[in-house]
Formats: structure tokens, C-alpha cells, sequence
């Protein structure tokens, strides 16, 4: 293949890199500055807003990444299936707009009415969300380029134009300008390299593969997007916000690990369908040890600092949120062994109605566990999100088991080599209570934590010569001797 996989995910990391420090920027001055009440109140619209914004996705994303990966080489196939798939996002999002408008005007008024008006900008451009062809053709140079300008717009916007706690309405007006920004400069990047093709149109051949994905995806909806859901509507909007800040967070700091799943997917998709087994397994295993290496240490560095995060991101208006993200952090590090499940193993291995019947199955469970929540009043945003860790764990123990025994794939989860990151990264839990314990000062214990978290991890890796480790040590060996030679 021409276009390196390392580089490919040095790109993604620079993109995920600038999409975690943005928020951490525009975060906190969002979440301090807006009224607790309102900022609540978007919260919730946003969280029912989503639900819809599947259904007109369509499934369009996954499938198109997918199956244009496959067949990237032939310029035909590609423009033809590119544009039945842009014909159908065109009347997936009218249709599902159309629906959202009627369903606002029933259930609300006032600030909220206006909220979930605003949000139908992102309809239309969700129409031009074609960055799953940018992905298969492994476009991520473009991708990073263009996204990080975008960011950069964005957090100027916020900074010129946010000023007031009641300035709600102008949030999400950014938030839905910017996302369509985004699409339209994918989708005119696209059409450069690929043109519409009308020819021999087969709508028919795609709905029952897009039915089957939208069902996947809103099988979703069972789990955290129900917990938000639920929260809102059977205790208040500031509940969601206290779920929906530390689930934010993590998701966010996650991005940069998480670019070695996303750049895979169409490589381990032509692996899958073109090469061997083998082959195909052992680039599984080291993406997924790669990710591992990374989001455990990630996790339970972020966890054993949920205090002093919490504070430095929200203030003191938010201490609720403390409990919630030590909980986001094991659940983040149980959805990414699913996403490595679902992503890298059953979606390029075309088990699509497996993991309809598996996720529909633990989603029900979460719906059960969350309504006996609510039934014996200890429903809340820690128990909502613990339900929902102990469903996707659920999923992941199915998936392994089934992947094993009737796809003959061997992922190496528990690995003598994926067991060292998390012994490691349990021991940040003593350290930081030792450091705590003594009390340097608040900012001073974050660093001395970090520090020798950070020590302990990388000198024990480095002497048990750890693969990713020695990986990360030659490619920085190798540009340096480059600039050297220079």
C-alpha cells in the first residue's frame, strides 16, 4: 500500500490532538461562564437531538468507510457507490428533519424550542457528511489540515462571540455553524477526486446493509445516550450535565489513542478481504496492543486525579462530577476493547447481525438495570454510568468468546504483554494516595503524581523491553538521525 499506516496515524493523532486541546480551552470557559440551569437545558435537547442525527445518518458513515475501502482501487465502482450513498443521506436528513421540527414544536417551548431549531442546521450539513470516502481513501493529511482550521475558527468564535451566562442560544448556534463547516470543505475536498456518477443507480442494493447498520447504531441508544435521556427527563437537565462533563472528558482524551483504531479500519478491511488469516490477525494484535499501551494508563491517570480535573475543568460548580469520572474512566477502557471488537473484528468479518442481536441484547439489560434505578430511586449519573460499564463489558466478554470460536480469530486480549499496562497503571492508585496523603499543595501534587506515574510506567516498559515502547524509541531514533543527515 502506498500510504504508510504510521503515518496515517500520526496524522489522526495530530487531529485527535487538536480536538483534545480545544476543548480543554473552550471547555472550561463554556462550562464556567453559561448558566448551570440553561447549559442543562442544551444538554438535554442535544442529547435527544443525537438520536434523531442517527436515523438520518443512515448508517452512511460505517458502511461507506467499509465498502469503499474495499474497492478504492477502481475509480468506477467508487463514484458510483459515492453517489447512490449521497442521494440517500439527502432524503435520510429531510425525512428525519421534517420529523425532528414536529417533534420539537409537541415537547417544548421557550429557550429549549430554540435550541432544538438551531440544531436542524446540522441536518443539512449532514447531508454533505461524506468524510467516510476521505477515510477510505486515507485522505488523513486533508482530514487534519482542514479540521484543525476549522478548530481554530471555532475557538475564536467562542472567545468573540460567547459573553453572557444566558448566551445558550449563541453556543449552539457555533456548535451547529461549525459542524456544518466542516462537512461542506470534506465534501467539495471529495468531489475533486471523485465524481458523480448516475449511471446504473441501485438504491435497493444498499438499504438492507444500511437498515442493518442504522439498527447497530441506534442500538447505541441503549446506553449512554439512554442514560442522558433518562437523566433528563426523570430528574433534571443539570443531571445530565453532571453525566455528560466526565463522559465528555475522557471521550475526548481518548481521541488520540482511539486514532489507531479509527485509521485502521480500512486497512484491516483489505487485510480481511484480500489477505490471510494470519496476516490479518497479527496486524490485529498489535493495533490492539498499540491502543492498550495507551488508554489504560490513559484511564486510571485521569482517574486517580478526578478531583483535581474536575476543579481545574469546571470549577466548583460541578463537584458532583468527581464520582462520575472515576466511573467514566474503567467504562472508557471497557469501550475500547469493544470499538476493537466491533470495529477491527466483526464489522471487516461481516457480522453485522451479530452484533445487532449482541448489543440489542446488553442494551436491554441497560434499560432494565436503568429503570430498576428509577424504580428504587437511586437513579443518578454514577449508577447510570455504572450500569452502562457493566453492559459493555457484557459485549466485550461475548464478542471474545465468539470471535474465538466461530470466526477462528485469536485476538491476544489477555496477553502477558497487555496484563503489564494494567498492572502498571493500577499502581498510579497507591502513588497518588501516598502523594495526597502527605499534601505537597494542589498543583504540586498533580505534577509529583504525574511524574512518577509517568516514570514508573515508561522505565518499567523500557526494561521488560516492551514492543511499543522499543517501537516509539526507533521511529524517534530514525527522525532524528534524519534531521541529523539533513
Amino acid at each position: 500500500m502506498k500510504k504508510s499506516l504510521f503515518k496515517n496515524t500520526i496524522y489522526k493523532s495530530i487531529l485527535s490532538f487538536v480536538n483534545i486541546v480545544v476543548p480543554l480551552f473552550v471547555g472550561p470557559y463554556v462550562v464556567r461562564l453559561l448558566d448551570v440551569k440553561l447549559y442543562g437545558i442544551y444538554n438535554t435537547v442535544y442529547a435527544e437531538f443525537q438520536i434523531f442525527l442517527i436515523f438520518a445518518s443512515f448508517g452512511l458513515y460505517t458502511f461507506g468507510m467499509r465498502e469503499i475501502s474495499k474497492i478504492r482501487n477502481d475509480k468506477d465502482k467508487v463514484s458510483k457507490m459515492f453517489t447512490n450513498l449521497f442521494i440517500i443521506s439527502i432524503f435520510s436528513n429531510v425525512l428525519v428533519c421534517l420529523i425532528y421540527i414536529i417533534y420539537a414544536l409537541f415537547v417544548s417551548s421557550g429557550t429549549a424550542l430554540l435550541l432544538y431549531m438551531i440544531m436542524t442546521i446540522q441536518f443539512l450539513g449532514n447531508v454533505f457528511y461524506i468524510e467516510f470516502v476521505n477515510e477510505a481513501l486515507e485522505n488523513y493529511k486533508f482530514i487534519t489540515i482542514k479540521t484543525v482550521i476549522i478548530k481554530i475558527l471555532y475557538f475564536i468564535s467562542i472567545f468573540l462571540f460567547l459573553k453572557k451566562p444566558n448566551d445558550i442560544a449563541i453556543y449552539a448556534l457555533i456548535v451547529s455553524l461549525v459542524n456544518f463547516a466542516n462537512n461542506i470543505v470534506s465534501f467539495i475536498y471529495a468531489k475533486k477526486f471523485i465524481k458523480f456518477n448516475t449511471s446504473g443507480m441501485e438504491f435497493k442494493k444498499y438499504f438492507k446493509p444500511l437498515i442493518t447498520i442504522l439498527i447497530i447504531s441506534n442500538i447505541g441508544l441503549l446506553y449512554s445516550q439512554l442514560d442522558k435521556v433518562m437523566l433528563g427527563r426523570f430528574i433534571d437537565g443539570v443531571s445530565v450535565s453532571i453525566y455528560y462533563i466526565p463522559y465528555y472528558l475522557i471521550a475526548t482524551l481518548a481521541a488520540v489513542p482511539y486514532s489507531i483504531i479509527n485509521v485502521s479500519i480500512p486497512r484491516l478491511s483489505y487485510l480481511c478481504a484480500n489477505e490471510s488469516k494470519e496476516t490479518y490477525t497479527n496486524s490485529l494484535n498489535k493495533i490492539m496492543s498499540s491502543l492498550l499501551f495507551i488508554i489504560i494508563p490513559m484511564c486510571f491517570g485521569v482517574m486517580v486525579l478526578s478531583d483535581e480535573v474536575i476543579f481545574l475543568y469546571a470549577g466548583d460548580k460541578y463537584k458532583a462530577c468527581v464520582p462520575v469520572l472515576a466511573v467514566a474512566c474503567m467504562m472508557r477502557i471497557i469501550i475500547s476493547l469493544e470499538s476493537i471488537f466491533t470495529n477491527l473484528i466483526m464489522y471487516p468479518n461481516d457480522q453485522e447481525k451479530k452484533i445487532l442481536k449482541i448489543s440489542f441484547g446488553c442494551g436491554i439489560i441497560n434499560l432494565i438495570l436503568n429503570s430498576l434505578l428509577v424504580v428504587f430511586d437511586i437513579f443518578n449519573p454514577a449508577t447510570a454510568m455504572f450500569t452502562t460499564a457493566i453492559c459493555e463489558l457484557l459485549i466485550v466478554i461475548i464478542q471474545h468468546i465468539y470471535v474465538k470460536k466461530k470466526l477462528d480469530i485469536r485476538p491476544k486480549l489477555i496477553s502477558k504483554q497487555n496484563l503489564s499496562y494494567l498492572i502498571l497503571s493500577i499502581m498510579f492508585i497507591p502513588i497518588s494516595y501516598i502523594i495526597k496523603l502527605i499534601d505537597f499543595g494542589f498543583y504540586i501534587n498533580i505534577i509529583i503524581i504525574i511524574t512518577l506515574c509517568t516514570l514508573l510506567y515508561g522505565i518499567v516498559l523500557i526494561l521488560i523491553k516492551d514492543e511499543n515502547v522499543l517501537l516509539i524509541k526507533d521511529k524517534i531514533f530514525k527522525i532524528l538521525r534524519r534531521r541529523k543527515n539533513a
